[in-house]
């Protein structure tokens, strides 16, 4: 948050009985100040002050007024609230909360994108914030990532309130005023847009916080514009396949498509979205735009109302909006507003990537093994239920590659592929390597439809010496990763490494070098839309396609030997050791925010997690090992798999169906 600067000499020393502390910014419509009651009260609040000239005559201004008034209809919570508006010497101010918080822009930008649980709070808190704004009959107009405030109670959106009144009331705007990259198709033509524009900009602006990306691009104005109305959107960078559809459905071109925000609420918390009212807003004629009453947006544009083209760009100052603490918690609005949509259907429970913290599952919730088999070319015996989250699907065999056949637990050799047969997300189709070995020849991955049997190889490298190992699919099915080692200036392995990026859709593979990647075997996956690598320094550092360095996750100190990655089904958590000596694992948030919890572990070799509490490990048994289920407290609960082997082999478990 910045930090208020000092008055200066012609500012006014007090508005509407709050005495100006300082200010806090200024740009194209006015100046934003901090501001408290001149009783004395240390009450912070934000008071915006319009330009004269913005502002019209008399009457333009008394209507500029009566239009902003409408924004204290908008329920507190997860907004600044407005607190008063009026005219000083003529001119239109706005009061509303402080709130002490940077702008998820800020907050994307010096961190890096968000995921897993930490996605999914923003996503159900700026969207009640919007339907709590539609509730009130206005729309918002310029929702963006620069007007959220991500305050210590949760996000809050700010900035509403003020482009209906000045589309109403200002001869100088020339048309719609908002941010490009952010604007629905329907905000250049010369319809007057509706909540659903709103919904479009929601969408975008998860985009933009899962990546770091404008959803549209953010370069030339007519370009940005033009795939706005024309490009189809891309949101692989959000990793939950629920919230993933939510944002694709927000960025239909036709308004008529998207869902309305109590919808979209609706949906994140489980919800059936058929049983979800319409809220007023949006069922009793136009709604009301509005612009908040603090801004910190980097770009306004102001567009010709006949969407003929671009119009003047106008750079502004980054002007942060604050608000005081509500006296309701976006924890009871959002409850309010579920139970204001209708319960939930019975079946039906909110997203487990929703969940802060969770306290380990107790034992009882994991079902028994209801049959058995013994692994061909192998001492192993699998124990398994039709309803476990993983099943074995492909083990190396020492002459071969052993894939299960669909909906059996037969496994038949390839002796043309090399260890593992990945399938993807939703099992339609596989990944393998033909080898690894850099003495073996060129390195292709294989695309296998499992559905009808066509193979696709794709060409990764046929550059000498490459070892090729450990495919693996992003959560959306378009891309795989295979970790590279790569020879060094004179022919030594594992001197230097990388990842190949598979396009599944155009069969082609680009090699990306990671210049600080450690020596000797490693393993590249995937964390959301980044690439992500066991670092030595004990961190998990993640990469942007491109091979470039973004950010890390602190306390990751890589297991001995994992088989699968460490991020959580959910993508909520990943688990590491919890220091660079011992066994000991732990279970730590995504997102940093939470507590870290502590699995006794005495093993050296992890498999991976089994669901969002349990994880799978292998334990020294005999002369063998037995393949567990632990929970989060480290008890064992259930037997995957037995092995007489004193080192188990290469097998390779998925949450495909088989």
């Amino acid at each position: 948050m910045t930090e208020a600067g000092g008055t200066r000499p012609d500012d006014p020393a007090e508005i509407a009985g709050y005495r100006l502390i300082g200010r806090l910014g200024e740009g194209g419509q006015g100046t934003v100040y901090l501001a408290v009651p001149a009783a004395g009260d240390d009450a912070r609040v934000a008071v915006k002050l319009l330009r004269a000239d913005l502002a019209g005559d008399a009457e333009a201004a008394r209507r500029f007024v009566r239009e902003v008034e409408l924004a204290r209809r908008v329920a507190p919570f997860c907004t600044a609230q407005v607190l008063a508006t009026g005219l000083h010497e003529g001119r239109p101010y706005i009061v509303s909360e402080y709130v002490a918080g940077p702008t998820l822009a800020e907050v994307v930008r010096d961190e890096g994108p968000r995921t897993g649980a930490s996605l999914h709070r923003l996503a159900i808190g700026t969207v009640t914030a919007l339907a709590a704004i539609h509730q009130a009959g206005i729309v918002h107009r310029d929702f963006k990532p620069s007007n959220v405030l991500l305050a210590a109670d949760g996000a809050r959106v700010i900035d509403f309130g003020v482009a209906r009144a000045l589309d109403l009331t200002s001869t100088l705007t020339g048309g719609v005023i908002g941010t490009p990259a952010f604007m629905a198709p329907e905000q250049f033509g010369q319809a007057s847009p509706g909540p659903p524009a709103d919904l479009f900009a929601w969408a975008g602006t998860l985009v933009f916080a899962a990546s770091g990306r404008y959803p549209f691009g953010n370069d030339h104005l007519p370009a940005v514009i033009g795939r706005i109305l024309t490009a189809e959107p891309d949101a692989a960078c959000v990793e939950d396949p629920a919230l993933r559809a939510l944002v694709l459905d927000c960025l239909a071109k036709d308004p008529a498509r998207r869902p309305t925000a109590g919808a979209a609420l609706a949906r994140l918390l489980g919800m059936s979205p058929t049983a979800t009212p319409v809220p007023p807003a949006q069922s009793a004629g136009p709604a009301r735009s509005a612009e908040p009453a603090q801004s910190a947006a980097p770009l306004e544009v102001a567009l010709p109302a006949t969407g003929g083209g671009p119009g003047r760009v106008r750079r502004r100052a980054s002007v942060r909006t604050g608000i005081a603490a509500a006296a309701v918690t976006t924890a009871l609005a959002l409850t309010a507003l579920a139970l204001s949509l209708g319960p939930p259907p019975a079946t039906s429970r909110p997203p487990a990537s929703s969940t802060p913290q969770r306290q380990p599952t107790p034992t009882a919730t994991v079902a028994k093994p209801t049959t058995s088999f013994t692994v061909p070319s192998t001492e192993m015996q699998v124990y398994e239920n039709e309803t476990d989250p993983i099943k074995l699907v492909s083990y190396y065999g020492g002459n071969g590659v052993y894939i299960r056949q669909p909906d059996t637990r037969t496994f038949k050799r390839d002796k043309t592929y090399s260890h593992p047969y990945v399938p993807s997300p939703d099992g339609t189709k596989a990944l393998v390597l033909n080898n690894y070995n850099p003495d073996d020849g060129p390195k292709t991955v294989t695309i296998v439809n499992r559905e009808t049997g066509k193979k696709r190889p794709v060409l990764i490298s046929g550059e000498r010496g490459v070892w090729a190992y450990a495919p693996r699919w992003d959560l959306t099915g378009r891309f795989g990763l295979v970790t590279l080692s790569l020879p060094g200036a004179t022919g030594g392995a594992w001197t230097r490494a990388g990842f190949a990026i598979v396009d599944i859709e155009r069969g082609t593979a680009r090699v990306v070098e990671v210049d600080d990647a450690p020596a000797g075997l490693l393993r590249f996956f995937w964390v959301g839309g980044s690439v992500g690598m066991w670092a030595e320094d004990g961190t998990i550092k993640l990469y942007d396609l491109n091979g470039v360095h973004r950010r890390s996750l602190t306390g990751a100190h890589a297991p001995e030997q994992m088989d699968d990655d460490p991020i959580s089904p959910d993508r909520s958590r990943f688990v590491t050791r919890c220091a660079a000596t011992g066994t000991d694992l732990c279970v730590r948030p995504l997102d940093g925010n939470g507590e870290t919890v502590t699995v006794p572990f005495t093993g050296t070799r992890l498999l991976g997690w089994w669901d969002n509490d349990h994880l799978a490990v292998f334990v020294k048994k005999g002369e063998g090992f037995d393949l567990m289920v632990i929970d989060l407290t480290g008890t064992q609960v259930r037997r995957l798999a037995s092995t007489a082997e004193k080192t188990p082999g290469l097998f390779h478990f998925t949450r495909a169906k088989i």
